[in-house]
This record gives C-alpha cells, sequence and structure tokens, in this order.
C-alpha cells in the first residue's frame, strides 16, 4: 500500500447540524449513512480503516428510522464505527488477533447498544494492535492502517478509529485508553479524544476477557482503562458521552455520576497549572513548545494559568510502568497456551516480559499508587486542571521506525489516576504531523477538561501569545 496523502474530508464539522436536520424532517439519515458507506469502499482499501463493515444493511437500517418514525433520537442517522475489541451482535469481534478470527459474541457491548438506541448507525468495525496493546495499529490479520493526513503513524491502539474518523468514513467513533489509546490515535489524527473518568462508562463487553474487577488481586488494566469516544469536536465527543455514560448493572465500578455540560464552564473560573513533561521523560522542543504555547493561550481567556504540576503526576509514570509490567494479562495469555500459533510476536514477547512480584510487594506497589492518587486527587478540585504533553514527540514517519510506549509517558502518568482527559490538536511539527495538548481535570469532571478543549479548539490558540505572558510559579 503507498503512503497515504491528504484528502477532502465530507464530514468535516461537527454532527449536531446534521442531527438537527434528521430531527426536524429536512435531512434523510439514509442518505449520511450511505455517505459514510460510500467513503468506506472508496477510502478504506488506501487506509485500512474498517476491518469489517456493514455497508448495505446499514443504509437499510437507517432509511428505517424514518419509514417507522425514529428520527428524534439524540444520534438519530449518525454513522458511528467502534473499535474491534468492543462486541458486536452482527459483526465479527476479532480483537486484531488471528486466535479470535471470526469470533462473534451474538450481543453489542453496552456502548454499542447505546449507541445504536440514540439512532447511530454502525457502520463498521476499526482495526487494532493485536488485543489492542501497541503504540501502531498493525497486526498479523488485518495488517497496518495508515493515517489519512500524511505518512505517519495512525497512532495505537485505537488508530483504525482515528483514521475511519479523520478521513470521513464514520462522524464519530468509539475507543478504547489503558495508557494512551484514545488521546495518542486523536493526536496522530488531529481530532479530539476523550478518555472519561474511570467508572463514567461502562466497558460491559470488551473482548477478549473482560472487564473483571473481581479476586484476591486487583488487575491493573481493569483499574485504569476505559471506553470512550473519538470526534472532531468537544461538542461531538459530549454529545457520544451524554449517550454512553451511566450505570448499566454489569460493570461494578460503572457509577452514577452526574455529567455536566462543559458549556457552563467558564474559563475564567479555573486555575491551570501546565508543564512541558512529566518528571524526567525528556519531551521533542516542538512539543514542548506546543505546551507552552496553548497555555500562553489559556491565559488570554481569563484562566489563573501557572506553571508547576503536583509532584505526583511527575512520579506517576513510573509507578504505571511498574504496575503495568505486573499486569497478569490473564485472557490473553490463555489464548495464547490454547493458539501459540496464532498470537503475534509482540504479544509473546509482551507475555514474556511480564515481571512476577511477590503479593507483598505487589501490595506495596499498589499502596503507593493509591497514595498518588490520594495526594492528587486532594489538589486537583473541580476548578483546577493540568495541562501536558500527550506524547513525547510529534506523530513520527512509519518508514523504518519501530516505537515503544516510552514515548506515551505523559500519557500513561495521568492513565494512573483514572481521571478524565482530553487529547486536543493544538499545532503541527516541522513535518507537518499534528501535535496536541492533554487537558486533564477532576474526577467526573469531564465538562471542564472538554470547556478547555473547546476554547482551543476554536482557534483562540491562533493568538500566539508570547510566552512571558504565562506566569510561572512553583
Amino acid at each position: 500500500m503507498s503512503p497515504a496523502t491528504p484528502i477532502t474530508i465530507p464530514f468535516a464539522t461537527p454532527f449536531a447540524s446534521a442531527v438537527a436536520e434528521i430531527r426536524a424532517g429536512s435531512a434523510d439519515p439514509a442518505s449520511l449513512v450511505r455517505a459514510g458507506v460510500a467513503r468506506i469502499r472508496q477510502e478504506n482499501p488506501r487506509f485500512n480503516a474498517i476491518v469489517a463493515e456493514r455497508g448495505d444493511q446499514a443504509v437499510d437500517e437507517a432509511a428505517g428510522l424514518t419509514s417507522t418514525g425514529r428520527t428524534g433520537g439524540v444520534l438519530a442517522g449518525v454513522p458511528f464505527t467502534a473499535k474491534d475489541m468492543l462486541a458486536t451482535a452482527d459483526l465479527p469481534t476479532t480483537c486484531g488477533s488471528r486466535a479470535l478470527e471470526g469470533n462473534t459474541t451474538g450481543e453489542d457491548a453496552t456502548v454499542v447498544a447505546r449507541m445504536r438506541a440514540a439512532g447511530a448507525v454502525l457502520v463498521g468495525k476499526t482495526n487494532c494492535p493485536e488485543f489492542a496493546l501497541g503504540v501502531d495499529t498493525d497486526n498479523d490479520l488485518f495488517g497496518p492502517t495508515r493515517n489519512p493526513l500524511g505518512p505517519w503513524t495512525a497512532g495505537g491502539s485505537s488508530g483504525g478509529e482515528a483514521a475511519a474518523v479523520a478521513s470521513g468514513m464514520s462522524m464519530v467513533g468509539l475507543g478504547s485508553d489503558y495508557g494512551g489509546s484514545l488521546r495518542w490515535p486523536a493526536q496522530c489524527a488531529g481530532l479530539v479524544g476523550l478518555r472519561p473518568t474511570v467508572g463514567r462508562v461502562p466497558r460491559s463487553g470488551e473482548q477478549p476477557g473482560g472487564p473483571v474487577h473481581d479476586g484476591p488481586l486487583r488487575d491493573f488494566q481493569d483499574t485504569v482503562q476505559v471506553v470512550g469516544p473519538i470526534g472532531r469536536s468537544a461538542q461531538d465527543v459530549f454529545t457520544v458521552l451524554q449517550v454512553i455514560a451511566g450505570p448499566d448493572g454489569r460493570d461494578p465500578l460503572a457509577e452514577d455520576q452526574p455529567l455536566r455540560d462543559y458549556r457552563d464552564v467558564g474559563l475564567e473560573d479555573l486555575e491551570i497549572a501546565w508543564a512541558p513533561t512529566v518528571g524526567e521523560v525528556v519531551v521533542d522542543r516542538e512539543v514542548a513548545a506546543a505546551v507552552e504555547t496553548a497555555a500562553a493561550a489559556l491565559a488570554l481567556s481569563g484562566a489563573r494559568v501557572s506553571m508547576g504540576v503536583p509532584t505526583e503526576v511527575d512520579r506517576a509514570a513510573t509507578v504505571y510502568d511498574r504496575l503495568r509490567s505486573a499486569e497478569p494479562m490473564s485472557a490473553v495469555a490463555r489464548l495464547a497456551e490454547a493458539h501459540p500459533h496464532l498470537v503475534g510476536a509482540g504479544i509473546k514477547a509482551m507475555l514474556d516480559a511480564r515481571v512476577r512480584l511477590t503479593e507483598d510487594a505487589l501490595a506495596e506497589l499498589w499502596a503507593e499508587r493509591d497514595a498518588l492518587v490520594a495526594g492528587l486527587g486532594a489538589w486537583l478540585r473541580g476548578d483546577r486542571v493540568l495541562l501536558l504533553p500527550v506524547s513525547t514527540e510529534a506523530p513520527h514517519d512509519l518508514t523504518g521506525r519501530v516505537a515503544d510506549f516510552h514515548l506515551l509517558a505523559p500519557s500513561r502518568a495521568i492513565s494512573l489516576f483514572g481521571i478524565p482527559a482530553v487529547s486536543v490538536p493544538v499545532s503541527t511539527s516541522s513535518t507537518g504531523s499534528p501535535i496536541s495538548v492533554q487537558v486533564v481535570g477532576a474526577a467526573f469532571r469531564e465538562d471542564v477538561v472538554l470547556a478547555v478543549c473547546d476554547y482551543l479548539a476554536r482557534g483562540e490558540r491562533a493568538v500566539s501569545p508570547a510566552p512571558e505572558e504565562v506566569h510561572r510559579a512553583r
């Protein structure tokens, strides 16, 4: 497959206006979905973002919204995609692994079912690295996903979702985030990727094995992983969050917490602490400059902006890495043992690299994590925000490059806390690849991070204020 080249995108604006026209009867949902399906058939051979599509069935389903009078849904007629580790009743769920090729579950994940109930139409499943564990989206079953914006990585593990939305094959997507798997692909594709608070959105129906929250030992992935949306704007992802949030009676971590509207947040009431890196992690100068420029732009909003973040953030990436290395990966390990010839070399290497800790050592590590969470939680009130990089470098050219998880250190650090974070594009690198910043808020304050996201995304950053406008105080 030849490298991707920039394309014209049909769904380049928030979908709110399209939904409003459908609900008013002045637009046809079948036409909207038909455009998405046509786009899949035209562009997917270039980008390999969609690994299973519903095609004509999706168009018929959209037409049925009109014929049955069901065009009043919040997402009526919106074509959407779901990462290939979220169960779907009528498409396979393979997690990008040959060990699960053709696997069907017979039911939708909770988030997929809720999207459909709101009138959205599933048009396809999107590619991910095997078992959604990777910085780039590639696997032995479907091959690599290409970035529609240029010759850079599409990111991982929700790289197929990012490429599908960025290329106009769907209007919005559902992905997951363990250590940056929504935020990093969103950056790579110039999109908005929201990592909700742990417990905001149920993970029921995730494959291959969970979520599982019981047993004597805590499972790190189940403690920090979330399902969330990726789209073109704060408005898009917030609208989807309204649909998919709330307990489902299956995921015991899912909570019934109020979901506030980001449009009610005044930036002049916020205190924003920023840093160009976390801990001693080396961050590329262009990425660091993008964070500083975003902080300066936010200073013009009336928010109180200062340089320097709580020490818990600096320590978090190391603790994340230690807990991640001790993760048992039980469901994946069982599949690898049952089908050793079908599991890729990368997954086998991850399994071999697991660190076996004693129960006492693991308990001590968890206690350290809990202390960091408590410490940051005491500082991070609802009116306080962190502004950080998403990654240590801008999206890289895939030619001859093998990336590792270390470039996601800023995202992995925030995952440790289980709090909301959104990736929002703010600039481009010298090679033209997108650079985003990560906006982080207190638990269940997605409204605050999306308000900051909306401000930055609407172009106020174009003012390019001088860095000295940002107050520096530790």
